[in-house]
């Protein structure tokens, strides 16, 4: 919340009290750390401003620090990488230039609308950089304003690009919170009255770009620990330089990668904010400590397999179990697909196996069941049904029974499932010992049926010695 203050000289105060005011913060300090300007946080300071909210930190400067030229240096600076006219400016540099070089200059021009319209009828040939120079120097303001407000992931990315470096405007700037003033405020109100819709927007949310992380990847994250502003500022600073230092396909791969070695940095329950390029909204995702230690576990743990479903999906096991971990979500239907794949692929059977037994050992252990021994049981009698019906020269039947008992998991028939194994039991002229477990109560126990299923294999009892 953004409060006016008369405090020695400073007369804004900014605390994180939700997470764009937090997001803000974080950009702003960034940017007051820049240009070296002075500030003081609010934990820092004995004596508090009179009307400050209790309960949270903040940071205290003066207003008129807040300047567009310095705003525009700063998107300059910060955001180099993406500033295709300091890209040209480095190029011309150069006292000769290759031709790679002035077709490189001469693309770039190109690649933007604003360079475009001040250079786009000079072709740069090598002899008139000069030119350049002078139009890009006495221009630079417009062209790094039009390059960060129309960037995909820049300024555009997180705001209504025609409410930049705006104030007193009537619906919030950022995307998902922006709506048309004239003629949808009235839907959003109360009783259709205009008059009491009421929309928070302030100038500081245009820092929020640079609080969220890696602008190079689609989807960017903000952690809102939003406990002090030190923390704020040095959690988003390891978190960021993290996800650059973690190779792995997928932003949200990455994501929950990094949060598996964020225990230098978040050891509490954390709101982490994402912003996609696909997305206009936000998105949030609630981390509890007790998942991310959970999800801290499966550290170490071979969850690698990705498998194509169609055109729009590929099925990614790691990344599946991860979020359902971070949510609180059991692992019984990713078990059940991976059961489903054991038929798709001949020559990964093996492989696809030795997931699924592991996703079934994770399943119990996050529903605190004990029944690994009715597990272990379940998986010796579904290797020795399985040799006993190679014996017979029914090995036929194993994906049979198998495919049956899977197909009643499906449909949660647990009564269907009860029928196959039993009639398995019957044909093979075993006991299972474990069934009785499974008997007593099928839906709290279907781990005990998933483990049957998968041990259920045509391998032979030479090459399973070997896979074990």
């Amino acid at each position: 919340m953004k409060t006016t203050i008369n405090y020695y000289g400073y007369d804004t105060l900014l605390q994180p009290t939700d997470w764009r005011a937090a997001a803000a913060v974080v950009g702003l300090c960034k940017y007051f750390d820049h240009f070296r300007i002075d500030y003081k946080i609010l934990y820092n300071v004995d004596e508090k401003p009179e009307n400050y909210i209790h309960g949270f930190d903040g940071i205290i400067y003066k207003s008129d620090s807040i300047t567009e030229e310095k705003y525009l240096d700063f998107v300059e600076s910060y955001f180099e990488k993406y500033m295709t006219h300091s890209t040209i400016l480095s190029i011309l540099g150069n006292d000769e230039f290759s031709d790679e070089q002035i077709k490189m200059v001469n693309d770039l021009v190109k690649s933007k609308t604003v360079l475009k319209g001040l250079l786009g009828k000079t072709k740069f040939d090598g002899t008139n950089k000069d030119i350049f120079i002078s139009t890009i120097e006495e221009n630079r303001v417009e062209i790094i304003k039009n390059i960060f407000k129309n960037g995909n992931n820049l300024y555009k990315n997180y705001c209504n690009e025609r409410l930049i470096f705006t104030d007193d405007n009537s619906t919030c700037r950022l995307r998902g919170y922006n709506v048309d003033k004239d003629r949808k405020t009235s839907i959003l109100s109360f009783c259709f009255s205009k008059e009491s819709f009421d929309a928070n927007d302030i100038l500081e949310f245009d820092f929020i770009p640079f609080a969220f992380s890696n602008p190079d990847m689609r989807e960017t994250y903000f952690v809102n620990n939003n406990f002090s502003v030190e923390t704020l500022v040095n959690t988003n600073r390891a978190f960021s330089e993290q996800l650059s230092n973690t190779e792995g396909k997928g932003d949200k791969n990455k994501l929950l990668l990094v949060l598996q070695n964020s225990k230098d940095y978040i050891s509490y329950d954390v709101e982490i904010i994402s912003k996609s390029q696909d997305d206009a909204f936000y998105s949030t995702l609630f981390v509890r400590l007790e998942r991310l230690k959970k999800l801290r576990e499966l550290s170490g743990k071979s969850l690698y397999l990705v498998k194509k479903i169609n055109d729009d999906y590929w099925f990614n096991l790691e990344k599946e179990v991860y979020m359902r971990c971070l949510n609180n979500v059991l692992l019984d239907d990713v078990i059940l697909s991976m059961l489903k794949f054991y038929f798709d692929d001949n020559s990964n059977k093996g492989y696809i196996k030795s997931r699924t037994d592991l996703l079934i050992d994770i399943n119990i252990s996050w529903k605190g069941n004990k029944i690994m021994d009715e597990i272990n049981s379940a998986r010796i009698c579904g290797f020795k049904a399985s040799q006993e019906l190679i014996r017979l020269k029914s090995s036929n039947k194993i994906n049979s029974y198998k495919q049956k008992i899977i197909s009643a998991l499906c449909a949660h028939d647990y009564d269907r499932a009860k029928e196959v194994i039993l009639s398995l039991s019957a044909y093979v002229g075993m006991e299972f010992s474990f069934f009785y477990k499974f008997l007593e109560n099928a839906e709290e126990n279907k781990d005990i049926a998933f483990a049957f299923a998968s041990a259920l294999t045509e391998t032979n009892s030479k090459n399973s010695e070997n896979n074990d």
